[in-house]
């Protein structure tokens, strides 16, 4: 062995531990994952080929073939090997395989997982008796496997099969295996399901069960032997192992509908959550639109209050004051004769009034004239004008026949400040070529109508 070199194309699957270092060529996973999944929920037993070493006081196991259990048979659900599979696994050895031997073999259990079945446990223990001899354990469904072997250091009969942690899968051309491969084709392991014979209870309680693999094992390199020697013990009743593993099955069962159904109820709890979430979302946007719609009018009509004030503050008519003309002094005012008063004894002094005014005193003398500056003529009276908008000759300011749009400025705006009318705010859309009112940019000159 000092030639030997470990491959280097490696992959590891799980810890590895202290004991038994197992590599399992690629080409082998492949056929027997392909060989489990061809039988759907059936199981699949095939044995296992390779050599054995140890290397710096290391034990290595390399598993470089695997047959198919061709001719197995069945007896309360269980496969078992026939003498005939012993047989047929020895026709491949010598053509495929030479210089290997049987290391162990693979039992595949649909949908259970890596569970080691007792009644399996106890099978290999039997039949399998190196110590260096392992069972692989494969669900094709979930795609999970495992490697078992004997414990050495067991109490209890229930310790006897110790899980083995981790293997390395590692990558070389296996012309064996496939040759192996490609005589027998996928399709036979898909189709083809292992010859079983059915066994009567009567027929299986008959017949002596003895190692199958003793010709091919030397039972002195054996070192189990005086613990699991060939005819040990075997299954007190079938049955309890049928009835375990199918409660096991019901459990099983059992938890995955309960999972099923707790995510059915978290996916449609989800669901609802997010039909809510995305009302309430419309909802919000819409809000903020229709504030934001009312912040810009809000904006227009302050635009078009404080732009029209103005408007009106420029604009307001101007109310000229009327002159006062005073009246000349020492104006003579004729005045009608005097009449005599009545005396108290005549009747009319009691029931007549004297309708003419009180005497005037008499007027005092103008002063002399004397010169003064020529004082300027008044400036003729303004006519004063009261601005009706509804009347049709009413005078307006000119309207200019263009405007520079400035900042915080809308089309209503500018046309209340030159029109007076918030509606001719379409008849500038319309001159200028614009669409939307509120699509402006301040500093752009537009065209204003003109009446």
């Amino acid at each position: 062995m000092k030639d030997f070199t470990l491959p280097a194309n490696i992959k590891q699957i799980g810890s590895i531990g202290d004991g038994l270092r197992i590599y399992m060529e690629d080409y082998v996973c492949t056929f027997l994952q392909q060989y489990a999944e061809g039988a759907g929920f059936e199981e699949r037993i095939a044995f296992l080929v390779g050599r054995t070493m140890v290397i710096d006081s290391q034990q290595f196991l390399f598993i470089d073939g695997a047959i198919y259990g061709r001719y197995a048979e069945k007896f309360e659900g269980h496969l078992r090997f026939t003498e005939k599979s012993v047989e047929y696994a020895e026709e491949v050895m010598e053509e495929h395989f030479p210089g290997l031997e049987i290391v162990g073999w693979m039992q595949s259990q649909p949908s259970y997982g890596t569970y080691l079945n007792q009644h399996y446990a106890a099978y290999h223990l039997r039949q399998f008796r190196k110590a260096h001899q392992v069972m692989f354990v494969v669900d094709p469904l979930e795609r999970l496997n495992a490697f078992y072997c004997a414990n050495p250091v067991a109490m209890t009969p229930t310790e006897r099969m110790a899980e083995i942690p981790g293997y390395f899968i590692y990558y070389e051309k296996n012309k064996n295996m496939h040759e192996y491969m490609l005589v027998n084709n996928s399709q036979e392991f898909s189709a083809k399901p292992p010859t079983l014979v059915e066994l009567s209870p009567l027929e299986y309680a008959g017949e002596k069960e003895t190692p199958l693999l003793d010709e091919l094992f030397n039972p002195e390199e054996d070192k189990f032997e005086g613990r699991f020697a060939p005819g040990g013990p075997r299954p007190k009743d079938p049955a309890e192992y049928i009835k375990k593993r199918e409660d096991a099955k019901a459990q099983k069962r059992g938890q995955t509908m309960e999972q099923k159904r707790a995510v059915n109820m978290l996916g449609g709890l989800c669901a609802v959550l997010f039909v809510v979430c995305f009302i309430m979302g419309v909802g919000l946007i819409r809000n903020q639109e229709r504030i934001d719609s009312l912040e810009a009018q809000a904006r227009q009509f302050t635009t078009a209050l404080r732009n029209q004030t103005a408007f009106d503050v420029e604009h307001a008519p101007v109310f000229a004051e009327v002159p006062v003309v005073e009246a000349e002094p020492n104006i003579a005012v004729d005045l009608p004769a005097e009449t005599p008063a009545a005396t108290p004894d005549t009747p009319e002094a009691h029931d007549v009034l004297d309708p003419s005014p009180p005497p005037l005193p008499p007027a005092p003398e103008p002063p002399a004239p004397t010169e003064s500056p020529i004082q300027p003529e008044p400036a003729p009276p303004v006519t004063e004008y009261v601005f009706d908008p509804h009347e049709e000759s009413a005078i307006v300011a000119p309207i200019p026949e263009t405007y520079t749009i400035q900042p915080g400025d809308s089309l209503l705006a500018i046309s209340l400040y030159f029109f007076g009318d918030a509606n001719m705010m379409y008849a500038i859309l319309e001159l200028n070529g614009l669409d939307d009112p509120d699509m402006i940019i301040a500093g752009r000159t537009i065209s204003l109508p003109q009446r």
